[in-house]
């Protein structure tokens, strides 16, 4: 259900950013319309993801991790082990630097 939810979320942020760059609101009388949408899509996002998310930060809940840059991964060198500050969550990306 939730899965379902994040993506109706999703949709409404999407259908109503079309919808301001395609100026839909100057041609028809739409009523702020579609900043509505892409307000009500974000605030129902946001509330979605800290219902179902488990971290203990509320930031990293809605997806703002803070990540530190640790040692390179023993399998692939181009890689590194980036940890969040906050919850401990590790993500391995390539670096240019």
């Amino acid at each position: 259900m939730s899965a379902k939810l994040k993506i109706i979320f999703s949709f409404f942020i999407l259908f109503g950013a079309v919808l301001l760059l395609a100026k839909v609101d100057q041609t028809f009388n739409l009523y702020n319309a579609p900043s509505i949408l892409i307000a009500a899509g974000v605030i129902g996002l946001i509330f979605s993801l800290l219902a179902t998310n488990k971290e203990s930060s509320l930031l990293c809940r809605i997806g703002l991790h803070k990540y530190k840059r640790g040692q390179r991964d023993s399998e692939v060198p181009a890689m590194y082990v980036y940890t969040c500050e906050r919850c401990g969550k590790k993500k391995k990306a390539a670096s240019v630097v």
